[in-house]
C-alpha cells in the first residue's frame, strides 16, 4: 500500500466516480482502476459496489475511507514539521512525454542535468508522466505539467512555445525470415498481401503512416493495432506481419531478436519538439532543464 493509493481512493469517494476522480488527478482511468484493485487485493476486501455508472462504499470501504483520510492528514502533518529540518532545496521538474523516455535516453539526459546542477546544492525530483500525445497535451493545457514532449501534429498555436529536440527517421521493420529483409530499401508501392501491424491510433506515427499507406493502397492490410512498441516487434519477430516504425527506436527501444530494419527509398522524418506554454511561470531548476534540453538539439540529429 501506499500513500499515492490512498489519495486515489480518496478522490474516486469525493469525486463519485472514476473517471471524474481519474481526471481530477490527472492518471489515465485504468492505471487508477489498477491501483485501486491492488488496493483491495491487498486488503483482502471490497471497497466499492460498482453497478453501472454509480459508485458507491461498501461497508469495508466506509470504514477504510476513515482511515485513509487520517493517515493522510498525518502524512501532511509530518511533511510540514519536517519542513523546519530541511537544509537543502528540493525543486520539482514536470513533464509529460509520449512513450520514448527510454527508447531516447532522455533518462540518461535526466542523470547528467544532476552532475551539472549538483554544484546548486539543491536535489532535483522528477515527476515523469508517459501518455499518448492527446493525454500529454491535455496535461500541458490543464497546467499539470511545465513542459512536453511530443511528435508532429501538435498544433503549433501562438501560446506556446516549442523546440526541436530530435529528428528520427521511419522504415520497414520485418522479421529476419522474410524475404524484405533482403531488400536495401522499401518503397511503399511494394506492399503486396503483407499483415501489417502498427503502434496505436492514438500515435502520431500511426497518422504519419496511414497517410502513406493510403496513396499506394486505401484498403491497406492493417490487421493489428497496439498500445506498445515491444508487442508490436515481437509479435513481427514471430513473422506474424511487418510494421513500421523510427529506426531510434528500433535501434534503442527493445531488446527482440530476429528483426530486420529496412530503410525506405523515400524517407519519412518524424520530429520530436519540447512543447511548453508560453505564459507559464518555470521554477528556475525547470527553466534551467528546459534550456539544457534544448542545447541538445544538435547532438540528436540524424
Amino acid at each position: 500500500m501506499n500513500f499515492n493509493q490512498l489519495k486515489y481512493f480518496v478522490a474516486i469517494v469525493e469525486q463519485g466516480s472514476f473517471w471524474a476522480a481519474a481526471l481530477e488527478e490527472y492518471i489515465s482511468q485504468s492505471s487508477l482502476s489498477k491501483q485501486i484493485k491492488a488496493l483491495e487485493n491487498e486488503l483482502g476486501v471490497v471497497l466499492f459496489n460498482r453497478s453501472g455508472n454509480k459508485i458507491t462504499l461498501t461497508e469495508a470501504g466506509q470504514c477504510f475511507y476513515e482511515y485513509a483520510l487520517k493517515l493522510l492528514e498525518i502524512k501532511n502533518r509530518m511533511q510540514q514539521d519536517l519542513m523546519d529540518f530541511k537544509e537543502t532545496p528540493i525543486e520539482e521538474v514536470k513533464f509529460a512525454s509520449i512513450p520514448i523516455v527510454s527508447s531516447y535516453k532522455i533518462s540518461s539526459l535526466l542523470s547528467e542535468f544532476q552532475k551539472v546542477n549538483k554544484n546548486r546544492k539543491q536535489v532535483v525530483n522528477y515527476n515523469i508522466l508517459e501518455e499518448e500525445q492527446k493525454d500529454v497535451l491535455m496535461l500541458l493545457k490543464n497546467d499539470k505539467v511545465d513542459f512536453a514532449f511530443v511528435r508532429d501534429g501538435f498544433n503549433m498555436l501562438p501560446d506556446y512555445e516549442h523546440r526541436l529536440f530530435l529528428t528520427d527517421e521511419i522504415g520497414l521493420i520485418c522479421s529476419q525470415e522474410s524475404e524484405l529483409a533482403q531488400l536495401e530499401k522499401f518503397d511503399f508501392s511494394m506492399l503486396r498481401d503483407e499483415k501489417i501491424i502498427l503502434i496505436s491510433p492514438k500515435s502520431e506515427i500511426y497518422r504519419l503512416l496511414m497517410e502513406e499507406l493510403h496513396k499506394v493502397n486505401k484498403e491497406c492490410n492493417v490487421t493489428a493495432t497496439m498500445t506498445r512498441h515491444r508487442n508490436v516487434f515481437s509479435m513481427v519477430a514471430n513473422n506474424v506481419g511487418i510494421t513500421f516504425f523510427t529506426k531510434r527506436m528500433f535501434e534503442e527501444g527493445h531488446t527482440i531478436k530476429g528483426l530486420k530494419y529496412v530503410p525506405l527509398v523515400m524517407p519519412i522524418y518524424s520530429n520530436v519538439y519540447i512543447v511548453k506554454r508560453k505564459e507559464k511561470a518555470l521554477n528556475a531548476t525547470t527553466e534551467r532543464f528546459w534550456e539544457f534540453l534544448c542545447s541538445k538539439y544538435q547532438e540528436y540529429l540524424l
